[in-house]
């Protein structure tokens, strides 16, 4: 695998994943065990970071398979 591409996808990857719980995890948490507390936060949390992180997986996963698909130069 081309080493910069896997870099990038690896932390897209990374970057999505925190961005994805930074969105879900306290929209969970007061939907479940905190349900006394204003859910407004959390579903602006919900509304902006989660589909930046789902987008950041997306493009982690097509870098990693262009990484895959992607011949070294010297191979055959």
């Amino acid at each position: 695998m081309n080493d910069a591409v896997k870099l990038w996808a690896k932390l897209f990857l990374r970057l999505g994943i925190v961005l994805l719980a930074v969105g879900l995890i306290p929209l969970l948490l007061t939907a479940t065990i905190f349900t006394g507390f204003d859910q407004l936060i959390p579903i602006f949390l919900s509304l902006s970071a989660a589909p930046l992180g789902a987008l950041c997986v997306i493009v982690g996963l097509i870098l990693f398979l262009a990484a895959l698909l992607r011949r070294r130069p010297g191979s055959s």
